[in-house]
């Protein structure tokens, strides 16, 4: 079984509140581009799923991602907005001047080459690289329904031809000039953000823990003080009707702060209960809003925002953290761009998650095709003392060291002699701390990710 899926460009509609359910203004949306998602290791996977066929056979490798769409019920002759993230998985750069277009009201499929509403360019995009657009397009000056579509590429310059799976197009409600409301929906950044909203970020089994939930309100007026949200962390525990009946508090109950339109407020919940690890190695939270009605008739369910990896107790974590809004991680290359069958230098900035120190230990790296990176990152068997002699065929390099990083820091940490691969191009790199798994808990935590980046081999 694939540790990937190309699971292409998808819109997802978090359905309303039953009263609200046929309402198309009252479904929250954005873009969800699962290029990758993570899965249950089978026996044997890992070194499979870096065998396999590149990606980029099928698919075009520049994906997108968007925060919602704001307001849920955009206004006639007003403004909509989201942010989109477009990120390149491609072994090659992608020029600067690949188009973004959005149409406000697109009754036909758009093609190869039409101009939107709106139009953004983009900069050059180096392998793993992200782009966030801050994109904004005019509705309609009539109430009505109208269809909103996103074409990633929409020149064509990346591929010269339509994919079905770079263009979005959704249905909705277009209101009339002035309609106020709040409108409340619990959000977080793209899947492959590692946000780590839990504290402690990986809380142990059978304890209780803090989450902090990003609450976004997508309407036009403010929210009313007292308005609560419903949290569940048992999804058994979620009772049929929980979207028709204004009685269910949830597992916990919290009492929202006031949010202004289009505005989002981080809000603690304290009291989540942590199940056996013998049960569950992930923590979800399900998230719903107004469950006493105050804003509309019924609650609405808020995005499912947020989860944590259980682990078996406190202790040190050795991983790293990636750069604001980007998808990889710090590492880089001495020199940048290596020559093949070289040598080089690996530096990478190696963080403490856990809540103890920690010592770096044994740090492997590989080199691979950019678009395994993610089956590596998630399916590197960490902790196996066969590490890296496990994943025949690839680039790699070791070395230890009894470097100590305090909880909550960070460290470069220097890896020479790294070979080079053989040829000319792109590839990913992936650094793994601690590869001995020395800090005791990292052996009880599901898919720990590790760094990686994307760097570039010249001809000799």
């Amino acid at each position: 079984m694939p540790l990937t899926r190309a699971l292409v460009a998808l819109l997802v509609l978090a359905a309303a509140s039953a009263a609200l359910a046929d309402e198309p203004a009252f479904q929250p949306a954005r873009i969800v581009s699962r290029f990758e998602a993570p899965q249950e290791p089978a026996g044997g996977a890992g070194p499979a799923s870096l065998q396999r066929a590149n990606l980029q056979n099928s698919d075009p490798g520049l994906h997108m991602w968007s925060e919602f769409f704001w307001p849920v019920k955009p206004e006639a002759g007003k403004k909509q907005k989201t942010t989109i993230w477009v990120i390149n998985r491609r072994d090659k750069v992608i020029p600067a001047g690949t188009i973004v277009s959005i149409w406000a009201n697109k009754t036909e499929q758009p093609k190869c080459g039409e101009t939107g509403d709106v139009n953004y360019k983009l900069p050059e995009l180096l392998p793993l690289q992200t782009k966030a657009i801050k994109a904004s397009w005019k509705m309609p000056e009539t109430t009505g329904k109208a269809k909103v579509a996103i074409f990633l590429d929409s020149a064509c310059t990346v591929f010269n031809e339509f994919y079905w799976f770079n263009t979005v197009i959704w249905s909705t409600t277009v209101v009339e000039a002035g309609t106020k409301y709040a409108f409340l929906q619990a959000s977080k950044g793209p899947d492959w953000i590692e946000s780590y909203d839990f504290e402690p970020k990986f809380p142990p089994g059978n304890s209780t823990s803090k989450a902090n939930i990003r609450v976004f309100n997508l309407g036009t007026a403010p929210t009313e003080a007292g308005v609560k949200m419903g949290v569940y962390y048992d999804l058994s525990a979620i009772p049929d009707n929980v979207t028709s009946d204004c009685t269910y508090p949830g597992q916990i109950s919290v009492d929202l702060p006031k949010i202004a339109p289009g505005k989002t407020k981080v809000v603690p919940v304290e009291g989540i209960k942590v199940p056996n690890r013998n049960d569950a190695n992930y923590l979800a939270l399900y998230v719903y809003m107004d469950v006493t009605c105050k804003l509309s008739p019924a609650p609405n369910p808020g995005y499912f925002s947020s989860g944590a990896r259980i682990s078996s107790g406190p202790g040190a974590v050795l991983a790293s953290l990636q750069p604001k809004g980007q998808r990889y991680y710090p590492v880089k290359t001495t020199p940048k761009t290596p020559k093949a069958n070289e040598t080089m230098t690996v530096k990478v900035k190696i963080a403490n998650l856990g809540d103890a120190d920690g010592v770096v230990g044994r740090v492997v790296i590989f080199t691979t095709a950019v678009d395994a990176t993610d089956a590596v990152h998630y399916d590197i068997g960490r902790c196996d003392p066969s590490l890296p002699s496990l994943y025949n065929g690839l680039t790699f390099s070791a070395n230890t060291t009894d470097l100590v990083i305090k909880a909550g820091k960070s460290k470069t940490v220097k890896i020479t002699d790294v070979p080079v691969p053989a040829t000319a191009g792109w590839f990913g790199l992936v650094a793994v701390p601690d590869a001995d798994c020395i800090n005791e808990v990292e052996r009880s935590l599901h898919w720990l990710p590790v760094p990686y980046n994307a760097f570039e081999v010249v001809a000799p």
